[in-house]
């Protein structure tokens, strides 16, 4: 038996109509089962067993009509047995005409019926909580009588390598897995199909203000103007959780960081839809002009629920066609206020974060015996993240310089961390204070805005575990710009000593910032880099290179300099040209201005403070 199932177009579209084959190759194990579609859907199918051949519409044969008749002859020559017809427009009806299959399935609309064998009704209105789109498709089925039970979830088939690649992919963009993650689909296909950047900018300021959950964005690289200005508009709070640059290559590589995700929040649209073939729950937020009816597919009120203008305010809709609808859908969208369904969104976080289970990650079961140092002051934002990062370590030290906020309150909480408060003279000398309090050979030292992914950290173990070791190891940097990686500006090549003996290595006592680390022996260097998130704001990187200028005045003034004409205005001048032209800042753009100026900013405040200690 030959079978043909026709659904050329849109993503969403595609993976629900699969089910008819699924459902097909459990009644008929021995068909052959072909699938028509376009080719850009043909990700969503991948590794799905119940499929022999799928063919491709291409945009060749939308375009040419030579081409599209040597489709349709090339299909007629299957002789197909059964034609089910789910897609119902004149580019398949042309093809149903001209394939000669023994009997033909599709809906049954004026002017067409006379094209199939068989036709069923269009059903308006859903009868149970699958949705119009799932009903429409299972009522192809019904004439057919199949001797099974249907089952009506589309399915996904991730495949262990794509799992794993997810995983690294997390790993690397140091997602942390002590939360849940929560995938935004923050743009539609189009404009019409998009909930307002603004609004989506508070949904998501109101989801992490409820939860300390990961925020992953889907959009394509051509949306990521758009994207930004979402994440622009959300709050500083709400961007530290937010990896905005952990995005896919393909469509495929999408379906497995869903896959590694918890649920999904956000438009409408094809990635909801996969989520939902993956079994993730789903908040969907239809835009005016869409019918819910249609889209809001195994609706119960808990794993999936959705939400419409016409929910709250149906006097707008009224008696408009789905014209007047499309026509006046964006300003019907400034109406859907996010204060309408805060509540709703907040109640189904909490039905679902509370019972689902995490993907399995790696976890270090037996301690590394090392000595993770953290020097700290004011780092209550960053002191969490860089402890759990730290859960390997036989012994963590935060050596604190009187923080005014919750940084040693935070520390403190942590039954394996010994938080010491000391006061604070240089970076040097702070950190050769914490080596004193060690109590392992082997040191880590951290930075409250340094990551280790899970790569580093299983180098670090089998690195301390040798039997012969280097005295001391350096990583290279991986230095973040809001959450972006920065690839130019003179940071491509920062690498830093973080890994080394207590007996084999101090810190220079006279480099005040900057610290240099003293080694006795070989040196080494891991292959998994740091993560760095040095730069959250301007203001605050701001402070920091002015920090750094003063510190770096003191060690100026202890050398005897005396700061000249050159010091105040060649000296900044080559820093910016240096970093913006020699270390390609240029390549960075906007970020590459940024960073090269404030870090000539710090060399000019260098010698500004140096001149008023000279003048002392």
């Amino acid at each position: 038996m030959k079978i043909l199932v026709i659904q050329q177009k849109m993503i969403g579209d595609v993976l629900i109509s699969s089910i008819i084959c699924n459902n097909l190759r459990v009644a008929y194990p021995e068909a052959q089962i072909d699938y028509l579609v376009y080719e850009s859907t043909t990700p969503v199918l991948q590794g799905n067993p119940n499929l022999d051949t799928v063919i491709l519409f291409k945009e060749k044969h939308r375009k040419n009509k030579k081409e599209f008749f040597k489709l349709a002859l090339q299909i007629r020559e299957n002789e197909y047995d059964l034609l089910i017809d789910a897609y119902s427009k004149l580019e398949s009806w042309l093809i149903v005409l001209l394939s000669g299959a023994k009997r033909k399935i599709s809906y049954r609309k004026k002017g067409r019926n006379f094209l199939y064998t068989t036709t069923v009704p269009f059903e308006s209105f859903p009868k149970t909580s699958l949705g119009l789109a799932i009903e429409r498709r299972l009522s192809l089925l019904k004439p057919l009588h199949l001797p099974i039970e249907i089952d009506p979830f589309p399915k996904l088939f991730v495949t262990a390598k794509e799992k794993q690649v997810a995983i690294t992919l997390f790993e690397n963009h140091h997602v942390r897995k002590d939360r849940k993650t929560v995938m935004i689909s923050l743009l539609g296909s189009e404009k019409l199909k998009t909930y307002p950047l603004e609004y989506m900018a508070k949904v998501v300021d109101a989801i992490v203000e409820n939860q300390d959950v990961n925020i992953l964005f889907n959009y394509f690289p051509k949306q990521i103007d758009d994207a930004t200005i979402i994440f622009d508009a959300c709050k500083p709070s709400t961007k530290e959780n937010i990896y905005f640059d952990l995005l896919a290559n393909d469509l495929r590589g999408f379906i497995a960081i869903m896959n590694h995700c918890d649920l999904i929040i956000g438009n409408d649209g094809g990635a909801i839809n996969m989520a939902k073939a993956l079994h993730k729950p789903s908040f969907i937020i239809f835009s005016p002009w869409i019918e819910k009816k249609i889209w809001a597919t195994f609706e119960d009120g808990k794993q999936h629920m959705s939400v419409h203008l016409n929910d709250f305010k149906p006097q707008l809709l009224h008696s408009k066609t789905e014209k007047e609808l499309k026509k006046e859908a964006l300003s019907l969208y400034q109406e859907f206020t996010p204060d309408l369904f805060g509540d709703k969104i907040e109640s189904f976080i909490n039905q679902n974060l509370n019972t689902i289970l995490k993907p399995n990650i790696t976890v270090h079961q037996k301690k590394a015996p090392i000595s993770a140092l953290i020097i700290t002051y004011n780092e209550a934002e960053n002191i969490k993240s860089v402890i759990n990062d730290l859960d390997f370590a036989e012994e963590i030290l935060v050596i604190d310089s009187f923080s005014t906020d919750q940084t040693t309150a935070i520390a403190s909480s942590y039954k394996n961390v010994k938080v010491v408060q000391h006061a604070f003279e240089n970076y040097a000398a702070q950190r050769n204070f914490a080596i004193r309090l060690a109590q392992n050979n082997w040191i880590l030292f951290l930075d409250a805005d340094e990551r280790i992914s899970e790569a580093l950290k299983d180098e670090i173990i089998e690195t301390v575990s040798k039997k012969e070791s280097q005295s001391a190891y350096f990583f290279d940097r991986t230095f973040m710009f809001q959450n972006k990686k920065l690839r130019f500006s003179g940071w491509q090549t920062d690498k830093i000593f973080r890994l080394f003996q207590k007996d084999k290595a101090h810190y220079a006592s006279h480099k005040i910032v900057h610290e240099k680390l003293i080694v006795h022996g070989n040196i080494g260097k891991l292959k998994n880099k740091l993560i760095h998130f040095s730069y959250k704001d301007y203001s605050s990187y701001k402070q920091k290179m002015i920090h750094y200028g003063q510190l770096k005045a003191q060690e100026e003034f202890n050398k005897g300099t005396k700061p000249t004409l050159f010091h105040f205005y060649i000296r900044p001048l080559y820093q910016f040209l240096y970093q913006y032209i020699i270390r390609l800042g240029i390549l960075d753009g906007q970020k590459g201005i940024t960073i090269c100026y404030l870090n000539a900013l710090s060399v000019y405040v260098r010698f500004q403070e140096l001149k008023k200690r000279n003048s002392y």
